[in-house]
């Protein structure tokens, strides 16, 4: 069955419906979709609750739906990782976005850096947004196509050195890959870890790689620079290629 993020408000469990209100949404399963009443969908309320449904109705701006049945959703990994991705030019960086949610990502930072080929204008800002409703629509479908339980969240555009600046204390371990360097393998950087590890930020370079300046900066910030092995990754590969070595190591893929 098709499944659909909409907002938990949508939801009445005490009375068994729903009514989907998003036009996106609602949009995609009238006219894109072509379903009707009567067929089954899935709604997820993305506080890990997910919802067999069965549409009854269609209005102008949205659908009905009865439900018939709820259960809890555990697909979520424990482990919550961030990925700082440098803006990628054509849709590399919609790919990484879109791996990287299957994968588990718990949310995205976009990164400007001096070798960025991506560029945005700070007047234009509703350019600015709809680039970032455009990176939250992919996620979200994303999500809904890996059976995940919530929709990781694009956060706003930030360059290096606001990202050095933001509040970095509330991770245990914070990344940064490093291609053609003496840093140290993932797997050596892991094996040293001594605390318990449970919030982890990743930091992907862009197309050109990082400046020595921007890795300084970064190393200042107490980021921990990694190497992944003498082959070297596309900017948009770097992310799941990280993902899936951290979700291995700490057995979040049993």
């Amino acid at each position: 069955m098709y499944r659909f993020f909409i907002n938990p408000h949508e939801i009445n469990w005490q009375d068994k419906k729903a009514t989907i209100q998003n036009p996106n949404q609602s949009n995609k399963i009238s006219r894109v979709l072509r379903l009707r009443e009567n067929d089954q969908i899935v709604l997820l309320d993305g506080n890990g609750l997910s919802y067999t449904a069965q549409i009854t109705s269609f209005f102008s701006r949205g659908v009905q739906c009865r439900l018939l049945s709820r259960k809890a959703i555990n697909t979520e990994p424990k482990l919550k990782i961030t990925v700082a991705q440098a803006l990628l030019k054509g849709n590399r960086f919609d790919y990484a976005l879109q791996k990287n949610t299957e994968l588990g990502a718990y949310e995205f930072i976009p990164v400007t850096c001096k070798r960025t080929v991506v560029r945005y204008d700070d007047e234009d800002l509703r350019s600015v947004d709809k680039k970032l409703n455009r990176f939250q629509a992919i996620v979200q479908g994303a999500a809904e196509q890996s059976e995940r339980g919530m929709v990781p969240i694009v956060k706003d555009v930030v360059t290096v050195e606001e990202l050095c600046k933001s509040n970095l204390l509330d991770y245990d371990l914070k990344l940064i890959c490093q291609e053609r360097s003496d840093a140290s393998s993932i797997k050596k950087v892991l094996d040293g870890l001594q605390e318990k590890i449970n919030k982890i930020l990743l930091f992907v370079g862009p197309e050109g790689g990082f400046m020595e300046e921007e890795i300084n900066q970064v190393l200042k910030a107490g980021f921990i620079s990694v190497n992944l092995g003498k082959r070297i990754y596309r900017a948009e590969t770097v992310g799941t290629v990280l993902l899936s070595i951290l979700y291995f190591y700490f057995n979040e893929l049993n």
